[in-house]
This record gives C-alpha cells, sequence and structure tokens, in this order.
C-alpha cells in the first residue's frame, strides 16, 4: 500500500484535500443556483418578491444553521483551494504560472483571481442587501409596519442613476461564472467520472452551468436599469382609496 500523498509534513493527503475542495464547490454551486432561483421571482412583481423575503427570514434557527454551514463550506473550499495551491508550486521545479499558461485556457489560468473577486463581492452583496450598510439611501422601508420592502430597494438600488452598482455586479457575475465554469470541470475529474463516454459531457456541464448562472443573475439588474422592472407601490385600503372623494361616496365605501 502507497503512502499517502502528503507534503511539507502536512497529515492531510493531497487527495483528501482536492475532495474537499469538490465537495464544497459542489455545495456552494447549489447554493448559489437556489439563491439565483429565488431572487428571479423579482419578475413577479413586488408582492411575491416580498413574500419570499419574508419567508426566507422567517426560519430563524432553520435560517442561522444554514448560514452558519454556509460559512462553513465557504472557510473549507478557501483553505483547501490555498493549501493546494501551494502544493502545487512546490512540487513543480518549472514556474507554476508558466505551465498553467501553456496547459490551461483563461478561466483555469484566472481561477484564484475569479474567486477571490467573487469572495470580495460576497461581502459586498451582504452588506448590501442582507445589513443594509451600502447603499443605505436606497431604503429598506416597512411594508404594512412589519416587513421589509426589500423589492423596491432592489428596484432603486439598480437604477440608472446607479449605473456603477450594476456594472460591479455584472463583473462579479462574470469571474463568478467562470469560477463555476472550470470548478465544476476539474470537479468531475476529481471524481473520477469525467472518463470513457462521459467524459466529454461531463466537461459541457461547467460551462454551461456557469452561463445559466450568468445570465440569470444579471437578467436582473439589467431589466431594472432598462427600466422593464419599476417600483410599485403599496395597495391601497379602502380608506385611504376613499380620502379626498366626495363624502357621500366615503361614507357608502367605508360601510360595505
Amino acid at each position: 500500500m502507497s503512502a499517502p500523498n502528503t507534503q511539507g509534513g502536512s497529515p492531510v493527503s493531497t487527495v483528501a484535500l482536492k475532495l474537499v475542495m469538490a465537495g464544497s464547490g459542489l455545495a456552494l454551486a447549489a447554493f448559489v443556483l437556489q439563491h439565483m432561483v429565488g431572487n428571479l421571482q423579482v419578475f413577479q412583481g413586488r408582492e411575491t418578491y416580498n413574500a419570499y423575503a419574508e419567508f426566507m427570514q422567517g426560519l430563524g434557527g432553520i435560517k442561522w444553521a444554514a448560514r452558519a454551514g454556509l460559512l462553513g463550506v465557504i472557510g473549507l473550499h478557501i483553505v483547501s483551494s490555498i493549501a493546494l495551491t501551494r502544493r502545487n508550486k512546490m512540487a513543480r521545479p518549472e514556474s507554476y504560472s508558466a505551465l498553467k499558461n501553456r496547459k490551461t485556457g483563461l478561466p483555469a489560468l484566472l481561477m484564484l483571481e475569479a474567486g477571490i473577486v467573487v469572495l470580495l463581492f460576497v461581502v459586498y452583496h451582504l452588506a448590501h442587501f442582507t445589513l443594509g450598510v451600502v447603499h443605505a439611501d436606497a431604503g429598506f422601508d416597512l411594508v404594512d409596519g412589519s416587513r421589509r420592502d426589500l423589492y423596491n430597494h432592489f428596484i432603486r438600488s439598480f437604477s440608472p442613476e446607479r449605473w456603477p452598482v450594476v456594472l460591479a455586479y455584472l463583473v462579479a457575475n462574470v469571474a463568478l461564472a467562470a469560477h463555476l465554469s472550470h470548478g465544476i470541470q476539474s470537479t468531475f475529474k476529481t471524481l473520477g467520472i469525467a472518463v470513457g463516454r462521459w467524459r466529454k459531457p461531463l466537461e459541457l456541464v461547467g460551462p454551461a452551468f456557469g452561463l445559466l448562472i450568468l445570465l440569470g443573475n444579471c437578467a436582473m439588474p439589467l431589466a431594472v436599469l432598462s427600466g422593464a422592472l419599476a417600483e410599485e407601490s403599496s395597495q391601497h385600503s379602502p380608506t385611504a382609496d376613499t380620502q379626498g372623494a366626495d363624502p357621500t361616496t366615503a361614507k357608502e365605501a367605508e360601510s360595505r
């Protein structure tokens, strides 16, 4: 039996690190897909989107457990990525960057850089939509005195006068798509299933998934920027509808 492939005195084998990176990457890809599908409900209007946001916020302990688990997965992905990068550099007498230039395409070549962009974007995105400390002037208005009007906050955040915000989201999603494209391809190779007749079909899954995420995530801010999505006012109550009307008509409406 051969000894485990370890380097630098680390007790964790390279194979184990690759499996951790692959598994955490797939988990994060699944989260990205779920997050995109949920946010695409913005196209169904204010009530639907705000109801979805309220449902997610109302999950209580489940929500916090999911967030903690997600942070753990992100941590595992980052740590395994750094460890593998260091081992690859130490194991090759030739310049690692020069070897990458010869053997890989642009998404693989910029995998680390794209990952850093995505990580910075996640922090920015949380500060924007979760904590409300960035672009706070876009508003976190209350609806019915109890829930946030995240739909109109979303619309204001990507309005034409905020085109730099739209640009930042587009650039970040290009980086995310590139990272997912190569990452999913590498995952199938790591798991040993991209072989034989399955090799070419599975090589298409990563780019297809990355393109799907890119189109879905970019469609939302671009729809706002183009005016396809616009702010919606709250539904008026019968009492509010009668304000300013003829007194007789108002009394008839209130008596119904």
